[in-house]
Parts: structure tokens; sequence; C-alpha cells
């Protein structure tokens, strides 16, 4: 019986440090497995010695923190993370995996309002500032609308030209190409 507590007690303390810990500016970066941990189930916020971190994005594979009070860090290299059950460690060397920047970087932007109704814009978040290509088809595959910026984290798509419908969105940067469904309703 104390082994099967033991393992639970262990295993209870596991699901709390995600294998991915990253650091940019004032924002904390936490990729999981997919499917291994519920959003309801993680921390609204974590602290970093007197530092407190306030969750804004939680997904299935990615919950992102941003600073709320204290003083930035200024050691990112090795930070231990208070999760509130349990202090986990990270060695932050600056880069990322491939996959996990793929999937960190899809997950930042945001597309909205969708569906369009009375704005005739069509606002695409990046997250960061890069160089942007978007190009909305219909659903037969006809290139309805092209547009293409550089250095900026938001675009505004004027679609007031388009009928009402279903669109598929895809955006191009020079970081990853995104597909999004976007509906037109004027």
């Amino acid at each position: 019986m104390l082994v099967l507590a033991l393992f639970s007690f262990t295993q209870i303390q596991a699901q709390f440090c995600p294998p991915t810990g990253y650091i940019q500016d004032s924002d904390l970066f936490f990729i999981y497995e997919a499917g291994t941990s519920n959003c309801a189930d993680r921390p609204t916020t974590v602290s970093v010695g007197s530092s407190v971190f306030t969750q804004y994005i939680c997904e299935d594979q990615l919950s992102i923190y941003e600073l709320t009070s204290g003083a930035p860090l200024a050691e990112t290299t090795n930070v231990a993370v208070d999760f509130g059950f349990s202090i986990c460690e990270y060695a932050n060397n600056g880069t990322l995996s491939a996959e996990d920047f793929d999937m960190l970087f899809k997950s930042l932007v945001k597309v909205y309002p969708n569906p369009v109704t009375t704005d005739s814009n069509l606002n695409i978040n990046l997250g960061i500032n890069t160089s942007v290509k978007v190009e909305l088809y219909n659903v037969t595959g006809k290139k309805m609308l092209s547009t293409a910026t550089s250095n900026l984290n938001t675009v505004s798509v004027d679609v007031s030209h388009l009928e009402n419908g279903i669109y598929i969105a895809q955006i191009i940067t020079d970081l990853a190409t995104i597909t999004r469904k976007v509906i037109v309703l004027h």
C-alpha cells in the first residue's frame, strides 16, 4: 500500500513539471507532450524568485505566462520555476527545437474577428514582428486576394469586396506557413 501511495505522489508531482521551458523577454513558455496535461490542472500563476508570472495562453501543448509582478529575470539560462506543487528547473540555452518552435509560433497566431461581420477588416496577430504574405482562397481553391507586408506583428486585410462565405487564409511568414478557416458575413 505504501508503494502505491508513493507512486501516486510521484505521479502527482511529475505532472506539474512541463518537459520543456523557455524564457523570452518577460514571458515563460512551457511546452507539454500532446494530451498529457489539461489546462485546468495547470497553475494560473508561477513564480521565479520574487517575480510572479500569470498564465495568459493555455492550449493542449502550450502554456505562456507573462510577468505580472516583480522584476524581469536577470538570469535566464538556469531558472527554477515554482509551480506551487513542485519546483522545476530549466536550462535555457536560447534555442528551441524546430518542432517546438513551429508549434509555439502557430499557437501565437490569432485571426480575428472570425466570422468577419460588420467590420470589413480581417486582423491577423502574429505575436512577433516578421514579414508576412496573406492569401485568401474560396472553397473551390480560387485565390481571392493576396497582400504582403514586412516587419509587422499585426496585419489588417480588407475583405469588404468578398462575398459572404467560407475562405481559407494562408498566412506565409519567414518562420512558418499557417492555414486558418475564415468566414465572411457582411
